[in-house]
């Protein structure tokens, strides 16, 4: 096994979320694999779990800038109950594992960051909020910025009702 991928595996450990190590696993492969036509974007960073992944894949590959974003308010769950916004913990997190160089978090909503995102996209990573419409906001938001041979990636599509939708709808 590629050592790299051991010591992701280490660094984002205790990074709470949602994200099984074969998924990370995936993620650093894809991030490494991009040639630097275009960045790569996450849509829902949470506290960093996927982001170190892809992060430490594109490390591992051309050094591609990661345009992280979240607007770092939790869920809604954690929105009712109060907790505090997530980007502090985002940013130890980004920074212990050692890519924070390579991680441009933008602290706002998918649809905000879309309306003035002008750099070309190599790679999407699709984790936002899982309601059918905002996935599918999503995906119609940030289409038509991917590049022609460029990778549109979804979570939860077979766990969560509006990724799995949409997916199967496309």
């Amino acid at each position: 096994m590629d050592s790299r991928i051991e010591e992701t595996r280490r660094a984002a450990k205790d990074v709470p979320g949602w994200l099984t190590d074969a998924e990370g696993e995936l993620l650093f492969n894809l991030a490494k694999s991009c040639s630097g036509k275009g960045v790569i974007v996450e849509i829902g960073s949470w506290k960093g779990k996927s982001t170190i992944w892809m992060a430490r894949g594109s490390q591992a590959g051309r050094g591609v800038k990661i345009y992280a974003i979240d607007p770092h308010e939790g869920t809604p769950g954690h929105m009712r109950q109060g907790e505090p916004s997530t980007i502090d913990e985002f940013k130890k997190n980004i920074s212990q594992a050692g890519v924070a160089d390579l991680v441009v978090p933008l602290i706002t909503t998918s649809k905000t960051a879309a309306l003035g995102f002008a750099n070309p996209v190599e790679m999407i990573f699709i984790d936002g909020d899982h309601e059918y419409e905002s996935v599918k906001l999503d995906f119609e938001l940030w289409f038509t910025k991917v590049i022609v041979d460029g990778l549109m990636a979804f979570h939860d599509t077979t766990s969560w009702e509006g990724p799995k939708r949409l997916v199967a709808d496309l």
